[in-house]
């Protein structure tokens, strides 16, 4: 028999075995295809997705349970365990992985070799580190998917040519990794040819890219609808508040903007009221309409701040009521009965410090007259 004419030995490398076959070249062929050195874990089993879901990857028995609804419900461990081996060798974390697996539980049966293990190596090359690279990959996981060929080159190469050095390629895709998961050329630069006819300065423009990458990335139809709304409120491209501007109204539906008009007018505020908070601080309007609800109750009913006061500082509807405005207007009633400060507009002022210029000018230097609650903000300002 077949089997009589030839010898073959069993030996183990790490925890796998693999048989070699000296006397059939075909076969010693076929075995050495089939296997994927570096990330074998264990010989494979058999297993519940859920509780491989659950017990490997760290998912709550409730991720587990959606998870599991998008792969198959058993199957064999050897592939998933090669995956969590990689990404764990390459610097994502418990819960780096955790957060992966649960938003693309597929990636468990991609090829180490082929899929993952290129697209690491690239990002390295390309100055990333192992702890950038999880960030953002925990993100937008499809990144693993796409073609190095066909997009994600393409994609750095283009970035590259408008902020230059490996630095700023960085920052960029830090921001937004979706930079990576869009068509460049069919967003990206008409985009930034559309600005540029407007004349709005490349400096801008690369700014933009390092700091609010995914207005770039909008429809351009919906982009130049945007230009022509901020340029019909005065604002002027090649200025710096032009961009902010573009930014705060491309950020939301017509449908919403309207919303947040009619809500402040309910306020007291009138068209021309609101369009000066606009010019003074764009970014107001961005405010969800939940928050900026809360925010107009608080500033005209416990300050008694009408509109005429609250359009010149819209700044103040952006602060977090709980930990920023709200303990503020404690000390400052504190330090008004004190006849340390007498005038709203020192409120004003009190509000738009930092964190850090609110604890040195104002808490450090009248820690002695300030409640308890403050105690651990002083502690923090010291260390």
């Amino acid at each position: 028999m077949m089997w009589r004419s030839f010898n073959s030995s069993v030996f183990r490398i790490g925890n796998i075995y693999n048989v070699v076959v000296l006397r059939n070249p075909s076969l010693l062929r076929f075995f050495s295809q089939i296997s994927e050195p570096n990330y074998h874990l264990p010989q494979s089993e058999t297993t519940n997705a859920v509780d491989f879901l659950m017990n490997s990857c760290g998912l709550s028995s409730e991720k587990a349970e959606s998870a599991a609804k998008k792969i198959r419900s058993n199957f064999k461990t050897q592939n998933p365990n090669s995956v969590l081996e990689f990404l764990k060798s390459t610097g994502f974390s418990k819960t780096h992985i955790a957060k992966l697996i649960s938003t693309c539980p597929a990636l468990l049966f991609s090829s180490v070799q082929k899929t993952l293990k290129p697209k690491h190596d690239l990002f390295m090359e390309s100055g990333f580190t192992d702890a950038q690279i999880a960030d953002f990959m925990v993100v937008k996981p499809s990144v693993f998917f796409r073609s190095l060929e066909s997009q994600i080159v393409p994609g750095l190469e283009s970035i590259r040519s408008f902020v230059q050095t490996d630095e700023n390629v960085i920052r960029v895709v830090r921001r937004s990794v979706f930079m990576l998961t869009n068509n460049m050329s069919a967003r990206l630069e008409p985009n930034v040819r559309t600005l540029r006819e407007c004349n709005v300065p490349k400096s801008r423009i690369v700014y933009v890219m390092m700091t609010q990458p995914t207005m770039l990335l909008l429809k351009e139809n919906v982009l130049k609808e945007a230009i022509d709304k901020v340029m019909e409120l005065g604002f002027q491209p090649e200025t710096k508040m032009f961009t902010v501007a573009l930014h705060a109204m491309s950020s939301m539906k017509k449908s919403t903007w309207d919303c947040k008009v009619k809500l402040l007018k309910e306020w007291g505020w009138s068209d021309e009221q609101i369009i000066d908070g606009f010019k003074r601080v764009p970014l107001f309007m961005s405010c969800s309409e939940k928050k900026m609800k809360v925010g107009l109750s608080y500033f005209s009913k416990t300050l008694k701040w009408d509109a005429s006061v609250l359009s010149i500082h819209p700044k103040c509807l952006m602060f977090s009521l709980k930990t920023r405005v709200m303990p503020r207007v404690k000390v400052f009633k504190i330090l008004v009965a004190l006849k340390v400060f007498k005038t709203e507009s020192e409120l004003i002022k009190m509000l738009n410090m930092s964190e850090e210029c609110f604890l040195n000018k104002v808490v450090v230097k009248y820690e002695d007259y300030l409640p308890e609650f403050y105690k651990p903000r002083k502690v923090k300002i010291r260390s």
